[in-house]
């Protein structure tokens, strides 16, 4: 019996071992393709009309931002945001200005002195406050742009210059 199984085991480790070298080596051959790219025959799209349309969006001109009213304010004074910004698209038609935020010379946010609905801010402090904007096209095309403006109460000459 003791010679069945010195037989028996001779012959199971061996085969063991080559059962295992062999599947590493089919593994590797057949797994070895795995994550190279594929051969293909290469298409041109730049003809066709939905590429050249993408093309034309992507190239498009992004909307312009821009102050079209005085930057100098009195302190109560109600600013009209849609007087005071303006935004075009590449054709030149008007768009929306949205008001995403105003900060004031320290960088901290004043947005509770704007009203959505009325389009318009009050500040009751002078100071220098910056408006970020954003407009978008009927592209999708997003401009952002901050303009700063002043409010100050100091008296004008007749000149309309600052006095001392």
């Amino acid at each position: 019996m003791e010679k069945i199984y010195e037989a028996v085991s001779d012959m199971i480790l061996p085969g063991v071992v080559f059962a295992a070298l062999a599947a590493i080596f089919i593994a590797i051959s057949l797994f070895g393709r795995i994550g190279k790219r594929m051969e293909t025959e290469s298409e041109d799209f730049s003809c066709m009309a939905d590429t050249q349309a993408v093309e034309a969006v992507c190239e498009r001109e992004a909307p312009r931002i821009q102050c079209t009213g005085k930057k100098v304010w009195n302190t109560g004074e109600a600013i009209m945001t849609d007087h005071l910004f303006s935004a075009a698209d590449a054709e030149g038609g008007e768009l929306d200005v949205l008001i995403a935020d105003i900060t004031d010379h320290k960088g901290g946010s004043v947005l509770h002195c704007y009203q959505e609905n009325a389009k318009q801010a009050v500040f009751h402090q002078s100071g220098v406050y910056t408006f970020s904007l954003k407009a978008m096209d009927r592209e999708q095309k997003i401009s952002t742009e901050k303009i700063s403006i002043i409010v100050d109460d100091r008296p004008k000459d007749a000149a309309g210059k600052e006095g001392v």
